[in-house]
This record gives C-alpha cells, sequence and structure tokens, in this order.
C-alpha cells in the first residue's frame, strides 16, 4: 500500500517534470534514496533525506509528511489564479519570448504545460502597468523560483 510521503513525492515529481534521479541530484542525495522510497523499500527514510526532499519540494518536513504543499509548488510551481483575457497580444508574444529565452539560456526543462502556466503569470503581472512593458528581471527572477 502506498504511503502518504510516497503519493507526495509522485503527485511533485507529475506536477513538475522532474525525473527521481533529478529530484535525488537536486537535494543532494545518493542515487536511489528517493526510488527506495518511492518502492517501498524505505519505510522511514531518515531526518536529513526528508529535510533535503522538502526543500527542493518547498515546503516543510511536517508538511511532506502530512500531505500540505507549499503554493509555489502547487499546480506545477506556480501560485494559481484566474486567467485574464489577452487583450495585449503583441505583450503575449513577447512575454513568451522573453520566457523561452530565459529557458534557453540557463537551460531549465519545463513542460509546455508549465511553460504556458508561466507565460500566464507573466503576462498577468505585465499588463498590470501602465503602459504594459516587460520587466525582464522580474521574468528571469520568476522562472528561476519555479525551477528551483
Amino acid at each position: 500500500m502506498e504511503s502518504g510521503l510516497q503519493k507526495r513525492i509522485k503527485n511533485y515529481l507529475e506536477n513538475t517534470g522532474f525525473s527521481v534521479a533529478s529530484l535525488e541530484r537536486k537535494a543532494g542525495l545518493k542515487t536511489n534514496v528517493v526510488r527506495n522510497i518511492l518502492r517501498g523499500q524505505s519505510k522511514r527514510p531518515t531526518g536529513e533525506t526528508l529535510q533535503a526532499i522538502a526543500k527542493v519540494m518547498e515546503c516543510t518536513v511536517q508538511d511532506l509528511l502530512e500531505g500540505k504543499t507549499s503554493p509555489i509548488k502547487e499546480d506545477i510551481g506556480i501560485f494559481p489564479h484566474e486567467s485574464p483575457m489577452v487583450q495585449f497580444p503583441d505583450t503575449l508574444s513577447e512575454v513568451l519570448q522573453s520566457v523561452l529565452k530565459v529557458n534557453k539560456d540557463k537551460d531549465y526543462k519545463f513542460t509546455v504545460h508549465q511553460t504556458l502556466r508561466i507565460v500566464e503569470e507573466i503576462y498577468s503581472y505585465t499588463i498590470k502597468k501602465d503602459p504594459p512593458k516587460i520587466d525582464i528581471d522580474f521574468v528571469e527572477w520568476f522562472v528561476q523560483r519555479v525551477a528551483r
């Protein structure tokens, strides 16, 4: 029977598109540590292991064990909100190009769905300015924050 910890790790991997190996690397864990948790071979991971996994997932160990998740990683790592209407198509296009450039320059790996959600968030932020203007520093910061 699958534990809550296993479910939360699997859900995180599915939502972020990360592999088990990439989670282990980001957490600084040895190969197969997370895989053994997911297979049920490690029923009582150490506190250090749980802290490392929780840090990558941006939640506390208690949240990891009890089923709460950080809002920054909820819904593929982006804050949920109502989707805006496309009022400024050229701005939307510029946002998309900026996000794709940052992804390419930093070699981030996002799914199409994740990328579109990032674009949506940045577009929502950008159109609040008068006139709407892309803040490349914000784009880089936001994409980096989601990539963690």
